[in-house]
């Protein structure tokens, strides 16, 4: 069957890493053109070459913000791209990328390249010894990325924010899970391990992992002084590592293009479908916290579309920023029994490392030598962000697509997702709860400092409440407390009160 001339293929990739304990790694924008160097040199092009891109996109730096990303890497690379494109700060950034520059391919660009990465720990190198980057084209002073802008009141005072925050309601989804299965904590947290020892068997083989290293599950789920309890029932070495220096870049042209470039068929690796669709960005309002409806939509979408099912698939990476992240994308996915080398292709953003926003990029440089050494099969790559409410699913093959796959509607599919009744969530409630979803918080030297719980009310709605008591705080990493019926009394804040135990006789308002 021909294919399509104006057909989107990769035709380049290349990830670069520094990794050092005492020597600076460059910056941002010099990792990202070394990047694309690299990826340059892998499509067999001079790097000259990409003086004709047409499409430019760039994911957003958390290590450094740039007066314009986009334009100062177009510099390096010498060119003057038709369409630029900047990232909003999101785990799916690498998805949306790839499919705007597939979309720019279609149109008619020549060439379209996508790039992104951090130097965090380069970043953190220089805080440590007291110092500062001197680094180009600073944004003007006073320019912030307001990651929780649209965060709940109540959830705020939990602790339910951006960056650290995170791991919180990701370790809430997963109490979640665990509950609505019925598996025993202690056994959910080892199952989690095993899945994890088997990511870091992924990492180890992968020459550009931050940390190639094979671990047990024990090593990753035992608290301990260097691998403190985060959020129960996430340890320190169960989450991503962000403070990483590494970048990654990749280039598209059309069929037709890489036909004149004389480039090898089983180098052409080609985006078959994607799909990217949203939850709420408020936790609590889900009404099932067990599970991603946007997540389920998405995932289904491309499966759908392509008529296929996910054994079908040879290859997949499934975000990992958290545990949860894996969980809820497996089940989505019919995946009953992942071992952890099933779904990854890097080792994961715990191990192979997570550079904020770029991950995908590094996960899709991967994907592509995957497919290239195993031609004919597809993949699968997903990516996860915004506290778990941006979900995108994206399938590729060395296998071209035929001219009648349609591509999918995705205001159709989050019209399904935007369907869903919500829960309300009400700020300052005092009054008996049943807890929902909950996770205990650590301090850095280990210690349990505080609970944050999601509380169903009697009236139909959801509250937030704080764990103080010492004893529950316990319980609660011992036992399962989702179901249990407590009171939430007055706190040292108006907009949330803390758990206390009912006086009267317990009775579950968990349903049947």
């Amino acid at each position: 069957m021909a294919v399509d001339p104006s057909t989107p293929v990769i035709v380049g990739v290349g990830q670069y890493v520094h990794r050092s304990a005492v020597e600076p790694g460059p910056e941002p924008l010099t990792s990202w053109e070394l990047a694309c160097r690299l990826a340059a040199e892998d499509a067999a092009l001079p790097f000259s070459a990409l003086q004709t891109t047409d499409f430019l996109a760039c994911a957003l730096s958390l290590s450094w913000a740039y007066d314009d990303p986009v334009a100062r890497l177009a510099g390096r690379i010498g060119a003057t791209p038709r369409e630029q494109y900047m990232s909003q700060p999101s785990g799916t950034a690498g998805h949306v990328m790839l499919h705007r520059a597939a979309a720019a391919i279609r149109a008619g660009a020549k060439f379209a390249v996508i790039c992104g990465g951090e130097s965090l720990a380069t970043a953190k190198l220089y805080r440590r010894n007291g110092e500062r980057p001197n680094w180009s084209y600073p944004a003007s002073p006073g320019t912030i990325i307001d990651l929780d802008k649209r965060r709940l009141p109540v959830e705020a005072a939990a602790g339910l924010t951006q960056g650290l925050g995170a791991v919180y309601g990701f370790a809430m989804r997963d109490i979640a899970r665990r509950a609505h299965l019925g598996v025993e904590p202690r056994a959910y947290r080892q199952r989690i391990g095993d899945l994890m020892a088997g990511m870091t068997r992924v990492a180890a083989a992968n020459p550009d992992a931050w940390f190639p290293v094979e671990r047990e599950a024990e090593y990753l789920i035992g608290p301990r002084a260097d691998n403190r309890m985060v959020a129960y029932p996430y340890t320190k070495n169960m989450t991503a590592i962000m403070d990483v220096d590494i970048s990654a870049a990749l280039i598209l042209t059309s069929e037709a293009m890489a036909d004149r470039m004389s480039v090898p068929r089983d180098r052409r690796v080609y985006p078959w479908l994607g799909c990217f669709a949203q939850d709420p960005v408020y936790t609590a309002v889900r009404p099932d916290l067990w599970k991603s409806s946007a997540m389920e939509a998405a995932a289904s979408a491309v499966l759908t579309q392509a008529d296929m099912t996910a054994d079908q698939i040879g290859h997949i990476d499934l975000y990992s920023c958290f545990p949860s992240a894996i969980n809820f994308a497996c089940d989505v996915l019919g995946i009953s029994d992942p071992s952890g080398e099933c779904i990854t292709v890097t080792g994961g953003l715990p191990y192979a490392g997570g550079p904020a926003s770029s991950y995908m990029l590094t996960s899709l440089v991967k994907m592509t030598q995957r497919l290239r050494a195993d031609r004919g099969a597809f993949g699968l790559a997903s990516g996860v962000g915004k506290q778990m409410a941006h979900h995108a699913f994206g399938l590729y093959s060395t296998r071209p697509p035929s001219p009648r796959l349609r591509a999918i509607d995705e205001r159709t599919v989050q019209g399904e997702v935007d369907r869903i009744a919500q829960i309300p969530v009400v700020d300052g409630y005092r009054g008996p709860a049943t807890i929902a979803t909950y996770t205990v918080i650590h301090h850095r030297l280990g210690a349990a400092t505080h609970g944050a719980a999601i509380c169903d009310l009697p009236n139909g709605a959801r509250s937030y409440a704080l764990m103080t008591d010492p004893d529950i705080l316990s319980e609660a990493e011992a036992t399962e407390l989702v179901g249990r019926q407590f009171d939430i009394v007055d706190s040292d804040r108006l907009e949330i009160g803390r758990l206390k135990r009912r006086n009267a006789p317990f009775m579950s308002l968990r349903p049947k």
